[in-house]
Order: structure tokens, then C-alpha cells, then sequence
């Protein structure tokens, strides 16, 4: 039976458990040992402390149960039907979508705002067959990649996906750029820079914004390189045409000069890297460091330099979200060890649920009047502790945290979370 949260509260709708596990044959016949909700519930609970040994796992369902459960019960219970099973729940709140409080009026004739982002989780060496990641001096090494996009305006997961570690993000971000639709806006990071996707994303009828890798090399119109530009220019704004890359991809330069401790420290530690490995600071880097540099083909007219600015700090609400959601949920400690492909894979689809959950609790939280300024931290490890004392899944609709416990503290400077709203206007 599906079940949904409080009527003032509309927006977490859980899938009904026990039709998916008979559908992914998880459970042939009714057990009080394996409730698919108090599984489910159990492993929530060990991703949050980070106790997720077979034993660990066997003891926490006996606690919820009330029947003793072996480790090799459990052991036995992690196959092909575990990780189906979990991965149908996965997909079922993957697939809910709710309406977003952001303001449209700002943002013209943008439709959505798409973020991505990705964790590496690593393993033990000894998982590297099953989890192969990119090996070091000390031999092959073991890992899984978790890749997460977002839309900002309406807020929506777009997709979360498992990914081998060895996959570089310009790789998968081929998979959202396929996605994209006209009047999108692609928001890309340095890891996911790739000036070919913001081709495709340009003949898709949609925009792009992102920040300058310093191996790229800009011109202006007159073939004066960006270094030189910025060494020349007495203003704090800079917004020209420029040509991009060895193939001169046309598109637009914004260029906001930092502010003079944000400049310095930039360059200390530029230089502090570069003694490290006993080189001299990159000189086109040191300039840089004094500028905030993003390239997009946004119309001027429209989106100034500050919006633009405003527009791209967004981004920061939702990469604080998901350091939150790994911080609170003990993926590493939880995956300190060697064991089989399924129950790996069990604890790894848990977090994810996890995220997903945790992002839907704190759009309910959010709509509150006294939710105040709202700390993903905060909400996060409340939600893990929440997780590792509840009996069964279901008991996260009876998540209600004391407001104050979950509250961003108070400072002077504002927090970028709070640019979320896009600071538009």
C-alpha cells in the first residue's frame, strides 16, 4: 500500500514495499525475519552509523524484529533479488516529481537550471575485481562513483546514477546533455568542462555557464589572450566576446574581479602547491587568481554579469547538500571492508535512497514558516539518527525534527544556501 506523508506535508510519497518485493522476488512468502520494510529500515540504519557487517545488519533486524536472525541468514539474503529490489525502491522515489517555491519571473525564458555533481566512494583493494578504480604506486585499487543531477527551478532529481570509478565526469555528463531540452540551462563545473557538450547543448536550443579550467586558453576578437586582458583592464567587469579553445568556440566572457584577500589567498596557495613540487607558480594561473572567470552563451541583454554570478552560486546549496548527505551517512565506514558484490551494492543503493529522502524532507521543512534558514547538515544527521532508531521505513513520515535543531546558526555573511532562491530580482 502506498503510503504519503501528513496533509501539510505533501510531498514524500513512499512506494508501496511489499508488492516490489514480491515483483523482484526479494520475498516469495511472508517472514517476520525478512519484512521488507524493516530490511529496508535495518540498512538505512547501518549506512547512517556506518555498522554494516552482516553480523551488524543481524543483529539490527533481530532488534526490530524481535525474532534472532544469524549473519548467515543475512549473508544468504544478499543476491541478484536484494540489489533488484532496492533499486526499484530507488527508482520509484527517483521517479516523484513536486512543484518548486522558486520565483520564475527572473529567469526569462530559462525552463530548468541543470546541476551535476559526483562523489567517488572508495573500498578496500581487496573489492578491486568486483569495484575497479583507477590503481596508484601501491597497486590496483577499489571504488564506486555516485553521479547526481538537479534541476534548481523546479526542484527535481534528474537522474542519480552508479557509476564505475574509473569514469571521468566530462564522460557521464554526456548522459544529462542528451537530456536536454530548449531553454534549459547547463550549469557544468570544471570536472564536467567539455567545449564539444556545450555545442551539443547549444544545437539542443538551450544555454550553458561555467567556470574556466586554467587549461583553457581564451582570445578576444583582436586575439589579445585572456592574461593579457585581465592585466590590462582598471575595472571590475569585464563582459566581451571571446574565442575559446584551439577550435575558437565562440562565446561570452564574464570576468569579476575578487576581492583582495580572496586574490591573495588564491595565490598562496597556488604557490604553496607549486613549492611542494619544487616548480614555480603557473604565471597565467596567478592572474587569474584575481578574477572570477565564467564563459556562456547567455544573451547579455538579459542575464548582466551579477545575475550570472548569482545564477552559478546556486549551485553551491545543492553541492553543500550532498557533501551533507555523505558526511551524515557513513559511506565510507560502511564500506570499510570486503564482501560480496550484493551486500556492497545493498549498502551503496541504501545511501542512495537516503539522499533522495533527505532531499524531499527538507523541500516539507523548507515550506515551514519556522524552518528558518534550513542547515542540510544539520537536517542530515538528524535524518541519521532518526534512521538508526526507527523500526521500520515507513516511520520517516513521522520524521519532525525540533525546528531549532535543524536551523542554520546565525552570521553576519550570508550563507550560498541561501542564494538557492538565485538571488534574482
Amino acid at each position: 500500500m502506498q503510503r504519503t506523508s501528513p496533509a501539510d506535508s505533501p510531498l514524500l510519497i513512499l512506494p508501496d514495499l511489499d508488492a516490489l518485493a514480491r515483483k523482484t522476488s526479494f520475498v516469495i512468502r511472508e517472514s517476520p525475519k525478512m519484512d521488507p520494510s524493516t530490511f529496508l529500515q535495518t540498512l538505512s540504519g547501518a549506512v547512517s552509523s556506518g555498522f554494516a557487517s552482516h553480523n551488524r545488519i543481524a543483529m539490527g533486524l533481530s532488534q526490530r524484529t524481535g525474532v534472532p536472525i544469524t549473519s548467515q541468514a543475512v549473508y544468504n539474503r544478499f543476491s541478484e533479488a536484494s540489489t533488484e529490489f532496492l533499486t526499484a525502491v530507488l527508482h520509484r522515489l527517483f521517479g516523484q516529481r513536486f512543484s518548486s517555491g522558486l520565483p520564475h519571473g527572473d529567469l526569462g525564458m530559462l525552463r530548468r537550471i541543470l546541476v551535476e555533481d559526483s562523489s567517488v566512494q572508495t573500498m578496500p583493494k581487496a573489492n578491486a575485481e568486483l569495484f575497479p578504480a583507477h590503481g596508484n604506486r601501491h597497486g590496483s585499487t577499489a571504488g564506486v562513483k555516485i553521479d547526481f543531477a538537479y534541476d534548481l527551478l523546479a526542484g527535481e532529481v534528474v537522474s542519480h546514477t552508479l557509476e564505475s570509478a574509473t569514469e571521468q565526469d566530462k564522460t557521464i555528463g554526456k548522459e544529462l546533455v542528451a537530456t536536454v531540452r530548449e531553454n534549459d540551462l547547463v550549469l557544468r563545473d570544471m570536472g564536467y568542462f567539455s567545449l564539444s557538450e556545450f555545442v551539443e547543448i547549444e544545437r539542443r536550443g538551450a544555454y550553458w555557464l561555467t567556470r574556466v579550467p586554467l587549461t583553457l586558453g581564451l582570445r578576444g576578437d583582436t586575439g589579445m589572450s585572456l592574461e593579457r586582458l585581465l592585466q590590462i583592464h582598471r575595472g571590475n567587469i569585464i563582459d566581451i566576446p571571446v574565442r575559446a579553445g584551439e577550435a575558437g568556440k565562440g562565446c561570452r566572457l564574464v570576468a569579476i574581479r575578487a576581492a583582495g584577500a580572496v586574490a591573495r589567498k588564491r595565490r598562496k596557495q597556488r604557490r604553496k602547491e607549486a613549492k611542494a613540487k619544487g616548480a614555480e607558480p603557473d604565471a597565467a594561473g596567478l592572474i587569474r587568481d584575481g578574477w572570477h572567470l565564467m564563459i556562456t552563451n547567455l544573451p547579455a541583454a538579459d542575464f548582466p554579469p551579477f545575475r550570472l554570478r548569482a545564477i552559478y552560486r546556486a549551485r553551491w546549496g545543492v553541492e553543500i547538500q550532498f557533501r551533507a548527505w555523505k558526511q551524515a551517512n557513513n559511506l565510507d565506514k560502511a564500506l570499510n571492508r570486503r564482501s560480496g558484490e550484493h551486500h556492497l551494492m545493498a549498502i551503496i543503493l541504501a545511501a542512495m535512497i537516503n539522499h533522495l529522502v533527505g532531499m524531499r524532507m527538507a523541500r516539507v521543512l523548507s515550506g515551514k514558516k519556522e524552518a528558518g534558514d534550513l542547515s542540510y547538515e544539520k537536517l542530515y544527521d538528524a535524518l541519521a539518527i532518526h534512521h538508526q532508531a526507527a523500526r521500520r521505513w515507513e516511520e520517516i513520515l513521522t520524521f519532525a525534527p525540533f525546528m531549532k535543531h535543524v536551523q542554520r546558526d546565525r552570521r553576519k555573511r550570508k550563507s550560498p544556501v541561501t542564494t538557492r532562491a538565485l538571488g534574482l530580482g
